[in-house]
């Protein structure tokens, strides 16, 4: 496992990620803050969606290089991820860096 993936899954167990277009989208209407996390096969409407969150609650959005199924398998659910939210600044950041440079510079800012 990349270790980028390693930090989303220990947000998961911290309890400071946020899983789901729908979860995702209600979270941030009531927090601020966040790195709004959009896998690479994501579809349009998401993106979309993760653009409009990090306006709705000042946090930032990254599509990172990692697929719905290796975002859903790292945060520990079953299916696949579109789009997560890490809640912790520090996590969120250390999330970031290692995702850029385990999968290069294929990510991308929403």
């Amino acid at each position: 496992m990349d270790k980028a993936l390693g930090y989303l899954g220990l947000a998961a167990r911290a309890g400071r990620l946020t899983v789901g277009t729908e979860d995702c989208v209600k979270e941030s209407r009531r927090r601020t803050g966040g790195l709004i996390v959009a896998a690479s096969d994501a579809g349009e409407s998401a993106l979309r969606q993760a653009a409009f969150m990090a306006g709705q609650c000042r946090g930032r959005a990254f599509r990172c290089g990692y697929t719905k199924q290796e975002l859903g398998h790292a945060a520990g659910r079953a299916g696949p991820v579109a789009l997560a939210i890490i809640w912790d600044e520090g996590l969120a950041k250390a999330f970031e860096a290692a995702a850029i440079k385990d999968r290069g510079r294929q990510e991308e800012r929403v």
